[in-house]
């Protein structure tokens, strides 16, 4: 298929049964999304760019993604461009590839019943967008933008609850929520502003975000902690989650009621995801915490970090262990030094671990080993090898001779292995 020009077709594109406001240049366009926009226009479609690129752009942030719907079938979609793939095309989205780009497309759709609290039962083409803005999430999110005309539609006041900073449904919020369980953590990720503070809901939205909150039980525990990861990461967690939390969001999701002065600190700790776990959850144990990530299915490498920064906020290193605490625990220390200042605890030691070498090579291979001690491969000769390499870092050795000494002053030739140092901390 030939690869039309930037804009040559796009005038011919169906007009939307809605008015719109003129907005000369609210989106700026690439020719990869150009591209796709002239394609279904070039066919008598409309198409129109919606969501989060119009949110966004109207705040005067550059959108990071493009959705378009139009009026095309997912057939007459497919039939379109020569690289598709039909990610959604029960519920009527296909990917189209252009260029190195790949865009979602959605063709206008009305909706009933939500049987399972997460997805429509009967999903129907249509040619309303009006219609099929009526059936989105919030306000700010049910607005659509005709490039060729630069027209914004509007219908239920997107743009003004963006520039007054209010969160709405649209339509009946009670409805809006029990159609899907995960608008209700879509909601408080909404209420984030970032650097411009909170949007608050309305009164009938933060009602509706109470009685709903059994629905999330109906939602897959993989998008809820994807929801829930955005915003323990977002500039104002702390306030999000503690609303949450006297919501009974948050517990219905972790299990229990975070104390207040917890959020308190989030305000003021790093952008870091398991740094954050740690603070918010510091007041449970290892094993509450490991089941509760668990549970939510994080990742094994959050999981496993998360446990870590956990511990550290409620143990420290003596001062005979600053050497081996900081190989172990490497570029954490930082972590741990910024986590114990938040929760006003000495970090004097730790500090103090940052001196101290995180890369420290082992001077002693097996071989050598095997000279000096006549033993043969096996776990009896790598145990003491961890032996002699935890002593070597906990006393700064550098030297081959340091290490043959401090091999004659230990008992290697008695005792279990199992029983002997390693290079672990604590």
């Amino acid at each position: 298929m030939e690869r039309v020009s930037a804009t040559r077709y796009m005038e011919e594109g169906r007009i939307a049964d809605i008015s719109g406001e003129f907005l000369p240049g609210l989106i700026n366009l690439d020719e990869d999304v150009t591209h796709v926009l002239d394609v279904l226009c070039s066919g008598g479609y409309g198409a129109w760019i919606v969501g989060g690129a119009v949110r966004d752009s109207i705040l005067g942030k550059a959108p990071s993604e493009f959705d378009i719907c139009t009026d095309a079938t997912p057939e007459q979609v497919i039939e379109s461009f020569e690289e598709t793939i039909p990610t959604g095309i029960k519920f009527g989205t296909i990917t189209v590839k252009s260029g190195d780009s790949q865009y979602e497309v959605t063709t206008l759709r009305t909706e009933t019943g939500y049987g399972d609290g997460r997805r429509p039962d009967v999903v129907e083409w249509g040619t309303s967008l009006e219609i099929d803005l009526s059936r989105r999430d919030f306000t700010m999110n049910a607005m659509a933008y005709d490039c060729s005309r630069e027209l914004l539609h509007d219908p239920f006041g997107g743009k003004e609850d963006l520039a007054t900073g209010n969160l709405r449904a649209v339509g009946d919020a009670q409805n809006r929520l029990s159609e899907d369980g995960l608008r209700i953590m879509r909601a408080y990720r909404f209420m984030d502003r970032q650097e411009k503070g909170i949007w608050k809901p309305d009164k009938e939205l933060a009602a509706a975000l109470i009685d709903n909150r059994a629905m999330l039980a109906l939602v897959s525990i993989e998008r809820v902690w994807s929801e829930l990861e955005r915003i323990i990461l977002g500039t104002n967690a702390g306030i999000v989650l503690a609303r949450m939390n006297r919501d009974g969001v948050l517990p219905a999701i972790i299990g229990y009621s975070v104390p207040l002065v917890k959020f308190e600190l989030l305000t003021e700790a790093p952008r870091d995801l398991e740094a954050r776990i740690a603070i918010l959850m510091s007041s449970l144990k290892s094993l509450e915490l490991n089941g509760i990530l668990t549970r939510l299915k994080a990742s094994n490498k959050t999981i496993k970090r998360a446990k870590l920064l956990h511990f550290l906020i409620h143990n420290t290193p003596h001062k005979n262990e600053l050497r081996l605490y900081r190989k172990v625990i490497g570029d954490e220390v930082e972590t741990h030094s910024a986590l114990l200042s938040l929760m006003d605890s000495e970090n004097e030691l730790v500090d103090r671990a940052l001196e101290y070498p995180k890369d420290v090579d082992c001077l002693i291979d097996g071989e050598w080993l095997m000279a000096k001690t006549g033993l043969n491969p096996g776990m009896r000769l790598g145990r003491l090898k961890d032996w002699l390499y935890r002593i070597q870092i906990e006393r700064g050795y550098t030297s081959l001779s340091q290490i043959e000494t401090a091999l004659c002053t230990i008992t290697w030739n008695h005792g279990e292995p199992e029983d002997w140092p390693k290079p672990m901390w604590p």
